[in-house]
């Protein structure tokens, strides 16, 4: 992931810009000529501005000579356009701060004018006001389409409908991101998942499951106030403890300990994946009274810590040990899953930052005496499951994951946790409008016939 500083100028030859990232040693100027462009992917939007560019296979091999000129030793720089591996073919570039409107404007008229593509989502303002906002450039079309689309604010759905709480209202632009190649926005993933928690659960399962919508992460991990660091109180808690103070409310009537499942959407640098803590009021893993079972090989006199975390494992995501063959099925266990369409493992901080909070969390209201949580107790299981052929499926991945985690339970929590035939590419494409004809059938249709019902 590489961020943009500056865009230093876009004629009708290339698109020139400067890098920064935390593997560059510096600023680095790219220049990209249209003509070395396949496809260019666009995320305009109040809280993400970015660009996946998709280059021809010998430009790449370049331009990724020039950045590891520009690296620091100590990080290796994993791109190769001939991988077997996605995510090794694709640099993803955000900008460090919205980017003026009459560039953007430009790099889809340009893009238009080589390829025959529109950038897929331009939100910042009217066309009018954008044509005001344009320098004056020769070679412009007087008659120029800026494809431009003013969004339809009008509301399409509250859900779940008054007199219930905490609900999500999706507006008409809100179904644009269900369109193919399109990042699915916050609105439509808390959408979804509401949706499952309220009418795909039963009673039952719904009780013991507690889901935080897809704000908590980013306000549990947000940089702490000045304020805050000044107040004496706060100064003499920990890191983990002043975290847990900014989502403290969250949880306000809620005992988390009660549940058996908390589902916690996160988004990082325009990315969705997903974390599910399982069974935190338990203590230890409950293993199945299987008599018969045995090990398929001796094992080795090793401590209690090496049966549970392997000693490759640093920050608590489980990633090398295999238990299937030194320990009973484990029918329950207090740990963290996490399921990511991208990548196959890592996610360490996000464990730890999680862990921390359910510690605090735990300090703060429970009455059952101290506890600790730990990668030991509490490990995080990176769960194998289908990965994504592109870089805007991934929040759709995430709906699939909830859906189907709660469809088709996991039953055995020994490491590795495989579910890599849960689903197909097919089923993703096939989700983006399943949703789009839900929402629409919830929408004003459902609104008239419960009208219609109290008449």
């Amino acid at each position: 992931k590489i961020k943009i500083v500056s865009i230093l100028e876009i004629n009708q030859e290339h698109f020139e810009f400067n890098v920064t990232s935390e593997v560059l040693l510096a600023e680095v100027k790219v220049c990209v000529p249209w003509n070395e462009i396949v496809k260019m992917e666009s995320h305009f939007s109040n809280d993400l501005h970015a660009l996946v560019i998709h280059v021809e296979e010998l430009w790449a091999c370049g331009l990724i000579a020039q950045l590891k000129n520009a690296l620091s030793r100590q990080m290796p720089l994993e791109l190769d356009p001939k991988s077997g591996v996605k995510y090794k073919r694709v640099i993803s570039l955000e900008f460090v701060k919205e980017p003026p409107a009459h560039h953007i404007t430009m790099m889809g008229y340009y893009l238009d004018k080589h390829h025959n593509v529109k950038m897929n989502r331009i939100e910042f303002c009217s066309a009018a006001h954008l044509k005001e906002l344009l320098p004056p450039v020769d070679h412009f079309d007087s008659h120029m389409d800026t494809d431009v689309v003013e969004q339809d604010t009008r509301t399409l759905l509250v859900y779940p409908p008054p007199p219930a709480q905490a609900s999500i209202t999706l507006t008409y632009a809100d179904l644009e991101c269900l369109k193919p190649e399109e990042f699915l926005n916050d609105s439509i993933l808390d959408f979804y998942l509401k949706y499952i928690h309220h009418e795909l659960m039963s009673p039952s399962l719904r009780d013991k499951t507690h889901l935080f919508n897809s704000f908590f992460y980013k306000a549990l991990t947000q940089p702490i106030k000045k304020e805050t660091k000044n107040d004496p109180a706060a100064k003499r808690m920990s890191n983990s403890e002043r975290m847990h103070q900014q989502v403290k409310k969250w949880s306000k009537s809620i005992d988390l300990f009660s549940k058996d499942y908390i589902i916690v959407p996160i988004n990082e640098h325009q990315h969705w994946y997903l974390a599910i803590i399982c069974y935190p009021w338990l203590e230890s893993p409950h293993y199945e009274d299987t008599k018969s079972w045995k090990p398929a090989n001796k094992r080795s006199e090793r401590s209690e810590q090496d049966e549970t975390v392997d000693e490759k494992d640093i920050d608590g995501v489980l990633s090398k040990n295999k238990e299937h063959s030194t320990v009973p099925p484990i029918s329950c266990r207090p740990c963290i899953l996490m399921f990511d369409s991208l990548v196959a493992n890592g996610r360490n901080k996000v464990v730890n930052n999680i862990r921390n909070y359910l510690a605090a969390e735990w300090k703060t209201k429970s009455e059952r005496g101290p506890r600790s949580f730990n990668k030991q107790n509490f490990p995080g299981i990176f769960v194998e499951g289908p990965l994504q052929e592109n870089f805007c499926d991934c929040g759709v991945f995430l709906l699939q994951f909830v859906e189907k985690f709660f469809e088709s339970p996991i039953t055995d929590y020994r490491f590795p946790v495989e579910r890599k035939d849960w689903f197909s590419q097919q089923d993703i494409t096939k989700k983006r409008e399943s949703l789009r004809k839900l929402i629409v059938r919830l929408g004003p249709n459902r609104q008239f016939t419960e009208a219609t019902n109290k008449r």
